[in-house]
């Protein structure tokens, strides 16, 4: 078996997720889950899994979603699964190797070997490079918008109005600063109340005002 890269392949794994647009937030956690299980088992062939403890690493609470996230990673090649349908027995996982080519490129130890002294293994968190940081500043399009508002039980209209203004702004805070984690800001979207029914507001209260003082008006005066 190919000898795996710990960054080579999370590079090409983030990549093809990038450009896959059937990829939500759950497909990448419920993989990077299974990740963290290989590296802690030195890339070995095949992963026999606990499905509470996948969960668990995911943050899934849900058996349905689980099954669903994961049936979309089997389709869509990113790892194969082996269900066992047996109580005794647990279901299988493998995970196909992207982006490691051959060379002198350093290369992680598979389970079959030992590993050489003073090699150790890449920490099992998730790397969090400038490049992955800058993908989160704004959304590819309104559909992610609404795809994360769905995720998160908010209102469909609210994610619209969400990607509308923040489009409009270019994806600026009122500052002028960037925004630097769309998601985040979308959060506190919705926890705080939106900036542009404050900003939309302003127009009908002087109208309001103008009404009001038209009301008090004595049109008997001589002008």
């Amino acid at each position: 078996m190919e000898k795996v890269n710990y960054i080579i392949h999370l590079n090409a794994v983030f990549e093809r997720f990038n450009n896959d647009d059937r990829i939500k937030q759950g497909h990448i956690t419920l993989y990077l889950a299974f990740f963290q299980k290989w590296n802690k088992e030195y890339f070995k062939n095949t992963l026999t899994i606990n499905r509470a403890s996948i969960m668990e690493r995911a943050k899934f609470k849900s058996k349905t979603t689980y099954h669903n996230y994961l049936k979309d990673l089997n389709d869509w090649d990113y790892l194969d699964y082996f269900p066992s349908f047996h109580p005794a027995r647990g279901s299988k996982v493998r995970m196909p190797i992207f982006g490691t080519s051959s060379g002198t490129q350093a290369h992680q130890n598979l389970a079959s070997s030992v590993p050489e002294p003073g090699q150790n293994l890449v920490p099992s968190y998730k790397h969090k490079t400038k490049e992955n940081l800058n993908k989160l500043a704004k959304p590819r399009n309104e559909l992610e918008v609404l795809d994360f508002f769905k995720e998160n039980n908010w209102s469909e209209i609210e994610g619209r109005k969400f990607f509308t203004y923040y489009q409009s702004r270019n994806w600026k805070l009122q500052r002028g600063l960037n925004i630097r984690n769309w998601k985040a800001q979308a959060k506190k979207f919705v926890e705080k109340g939106y900036e542009i029914k404050q900003e939309a507001a302003r127009p009908i209260s002087g109208y309001l005002e103008n009404l009001k003082s038209m009301a008090e008006r004595n049109y008997d005066e001589p002008l």
